[in-house]
């Protein structure tokens, strides 16, 4: 099978829908896969062998989160011609790469994985909704929704819910499993910060992750505990002027390897992301794999309160009450008994239906029957 993906990024840019596109790559090695996305500079490279060519097609500027380019059209043009795929994937929000699609001649199947409906904007959000959005459904073969809350919940995907299949994001645990050496580092962290109780964020300091009201959390917890912050965007240097104390402690970005040893030594994962621009959260994913008990807000339109289910695998807090989110930070801390089974819950959640095995073999299942 050719399969030709149309992505925003692609990695080693990081991000959470360019996991995805890899993940899906990876998962399917017996297939040929062609995935074309945008450059970060204004020139084209093009990497690969014989059964993963990667295009990432320069652009020449942004707009509204939209990466610029005719460079990409051209390059569209060309892996149709050449390669010749039997299924187009195309990872929605991309209006551009959309808008290329809509406009080939289609003797190829299309998948559209809607990753999130586009939110704000503004002239933009309309136009998209009006033409290409509903455009680009309309000429699906078929729609993945990253969760059955989403389906549910988006009013574009309302209408077309009869081709639409629920596949969840993943992890790879293997990334997260913790070597036997690490149990020392583990240990560490835990000294370095008193052997006190660990609250943890990671994640991009930007708006909708909500970082402003963990700061404003953390002011009213009142158990003996640290905040640990890691990450980094737009808003950290104002967020560490602001909010200063000092049980919070800024990390800046930090490894994979790092991040499961922080993982590992946390009690509390903070989740405070407030809009359905998280539409997902495979962070979130990862803390409960590890064993650490999250809190989270009620996000309308959102898989977020799908992934991690109220009282069963972590706590939830009315949407930007801060000051509930601390009551159940406070509530997780001081009791263990209830902490450990949610974390007991929650890894079960995970192992069955999130891991990379599992979803790997989702998608196996669908591009069979979709051809």
């Amino acid at each position: 099978m050719k399969i030709l993906h149309l992505c925003k990024f692609y990695p080693p840019i990081e991000g959470g829908i360019e996991i995805i596109s890899k993940f899906i790559v990876d998962s399917m090695p017996e297939d040929k896969h062609i995935v074309l996305s945008f450059n970060t500079a204004n020139f084209t490279v093009k990497t690969g062998d014989q059964r993963v060519k990667v295009i990432r097609a320069g652009m020449f500027g942004m707009l509204a989160s939209q990466p610029l380019s005719l460079r990409y059209l051209r390059e569209l043009k060309r892996a149709i011609r050449k390669h010749k795929p039997e299924v187009v994937h195309i990872h929605w929000p991309n209006p551009l790469a959309a808008l290329y699609l809509l406009n080939q001649k289609k003797d190829f199947k299309v998948v559209v994985h809607w990753h999130s409906d586009i939110f704000g904007h503004g002239v933009l959000r309309h136009l998209t909704t009006l033409s290409i959005e509903k455009r680009l459904l309309k000429t699906a073969d078929a729609i993945i929704a990253t969760s059955q809350s989403y389906l549910d919940e988006s009013p574009a995907l309302k209408k077309y819910r009869n081709k639409v299949r629920v596949i969840p994001c993943s992890i790879d645990e293997r990334n997260l499993d913790l070597k036997s050496y690490e149990k020392e580092k583990v240990a560490a962290i835990k000294e370095k910060y008193g052997n006190k109780k660990i609250v943890f964020f990671i994640g991009r300091h930007v708006k909708y992750k909500g970082l402003e009201y963990l700061l404003e959390a953390e002011k009213r917890v009142k158990s003996d505990c640290v905040f640990l912050i890691a990450g980094e965007g737009p808003l950290t240097e104002n967020l560490q002027n602001e909010y200063q104390s000092d049980r919070v402690h800024w990390l800046g970005r930090i490894s994979e390897p790092e991040k499961r040893l922080y993982l590992q030594a946390a009690d509390v994962f903070a989740f405070p992301s407030i809009t359905p621009n998280e539409a997902f959260g495979v962070a979130l994913l990862e803390a409960m794999y590890c064993g650490c008990a999250p809190v989270t807000f009620t996000i309308p339109k959102s898989g977020v309160n799908w992934v991690s289910v109220k009282n069963q695998t972590g706590l939830e807090a009315e949407n930007s009450n801060y000051k509930q989110f601390a009551g159940a930070v406070d509530y997780l801390l001081q009791n263990d008994e209830l902490r450990m089974r949610l974390v007991s819950n929650a890894g079960r959640r995970v192992r069955e239906m999130f891991t990379s095995k599992v979803v790997a073999g989702q998608y196996r299942d669908f591009y069979n029957k979709l051809l």
